[in-house]
């Protein structure tokens, strides 16, 4: 009989999975909503702050518009280091969580004003930092200190994210590129707003019960925390092993809007679409992954999260493989969209097993008053790989396409590698400790 998760699980993940659609949806348009607003353009002047970035950047038109969006999103994954403290030491994670959906909230509502482009960004990105660390930091809490469990729960918290990713896409991308992109990111508000109120509903109470601590419980909640050196590894292989996936908002979908064979017939389907497949297969990854890890434990036993990151890497580089190789076969024109979709589904599979275990790890290596400020760790290192997928990004027109993706892969493999490195250290570890 499958175990049932902890009171609250079903209602975090599905107010998290409420805010990730309004993020997903805007950000399934934002590429190309900036690529036809800048290439059409005379001037920047009325979107403030835009010319002062173009001209710092050096970049114009698409090259721009890949800038902008590679730095919200790097922005939107440092920003929950600096929740995660904010959380922790200043507000407490249910009043950091109120403050970040209202300020994504507002950023949302901004970006049907064209000229309020950047603040309603930075204000999505900021929010989204006061929000999700702090979500994912509640949910860890959800579990006893030691509690395998919490693996599974950082699973389900992923489910309800790329169930948002699958229908927030074909829902708001549909309605942005085919009616209005206000009109997407006006739902892409009301959507927030949804997510912030059903969050409400069930945890409205939680700021008036205070966490209790004591050194025993602070103790028993560190059974990974000593090493540093492990936790630092991990960090640098998310970086590397996400910069591919990084790029599937940015010069990934810029790539399927001109260069992908879309056409079923006469009819030809949106590239906001790919996104929403993208939902879908990591909706099929997750479930796969979870029942093939249940049988393999009621038949031969537990597989350490360490064991599921590394072998999840594996099939992450696997799928930058298939871009570099549609580069190699097809350049920028005429690539089959199955190249596509292979890559989506193997990036798919093996985050399915790196990101939730890496979660679990950065979970549980602190106390729990100082939870939310080490998930940050985690969100670190997704900024990190923003970064440099940003910087990829702004060379997508001028690199030729195969190089681009080559070096894609080579980042995931570096990261497949330091994941294996984690994986081999703790066989060893569990090897030398003394049986009970």
């Amino acid at each position: 009989m499958a175990r049932r998760g902890p009171e609250g699980l079903v209602s975090l993940c599905t107010s998290v999975g409420f805010e990730r659609a309004a993020y997903y949806g805007m950000q399934s348009i934002l590429a190309l909503y900036l690529a036809e607003t800048l290439v059409a353009r005379d001037s920047l002047a009325g979107i403030w702050l835009l010319p002062q970035l173009a001209q710092l950047s050096g970049t114009q038109g698409i090259a721009l518009a890949s800038v902008v969006t590679g730095l919200f999103v790097s922005l939107a994954a440092l920003a929950p280091v600096l929740g995660g403290v904010i959380a922790d030491r200043l507000l407490g994670q249910h009043r950091a969580i109120l403050a970040g959906g209202l300020m994504m909230a507002a950023g949302h509502a901004l970006m049907m004003a064209e000229t309020a482009l950047l603040p309603a960004l930075g204000a999505i990105a900021l929010g989204s930092g006061l929000f999700k660390g702090p979500a994912a930091a509640q949910l860890s809490a959800l579990y006893a200190p030691q509690d395998d469990a919490r693996v599974e729960g950082f699973r389900i918290f992923y489910i309800a994210i790329n169930l948002a990713g699958l229908l927030a896409p074909l829902i708001i991308g549909t309605v942005g590129e085919r009616a209005h992109w206000h009109a997407g990111f006006a739902l892409a508000c009301a959507s927030m707003v949804a997510g912030l109120a059903i969050y409400l509903a069930r945890f409205r109470a939680a700021a008036a019960t205070p966490m209790r601590h004591d050194a025993a419980t602070d103790a028993a909640d560190r059974p990974d925390g000593g090493d540093l050196l492990a936790l630092a590894i991990l960090g640098g292989s998310i970086a590397l092993i996400t910069v591919g996936n990084a790029q599937i908002t940015n010069a990934y979908l810029l790539w399927v809007d001109q260069g992908f064979i879309r056409s079923i017939g006469d009819w030809r389907f949106p590239s906001s679409w790919m996104i929403a497949a993208d939902g879908l297969l990591g909706l099929v990854a997750l479930t796969v992954s979870g029942l093939v890890w249940r049988s393999h434990e009621r038949n031969r036993g537990a597989v350490s999260a360490a064991g599921k990151a590394a072998l999840g890497g594996v099939f992450v580089t696997a799928g930058a493989g298939c871009l570099a190789m549609a580069a190699l076969l097809h350049g920028r024109t005429g690539v089959p969209v199955c190249w596509g979709l292979g890559f989506q589904l193997l990036n798919s599979l093996g985050l399915a097993n790196v990101l939730p275990a890496a979660m679990a790890m950065f979970g549980r290596s602190a106390s729990r008053q100082h939870v939310a400020t080490t998930m940050a760790g985690f969100y670190l290192a997704m900024f990190a790989g923003g970064i440099a997928s940003t910087a990829l990004a702004s060379r997508f027109t001028t690199l030729p396409i195969v190089t681009f993706w080559t070096l894609h892969t080579a980042c995931a493999a570096a990261g497949a590698s330091g994941l294996a490195v984690i994986w081999l250290r703790r066989r060893q570890e569990s090897r030398r400790a003394p049986a009970v």
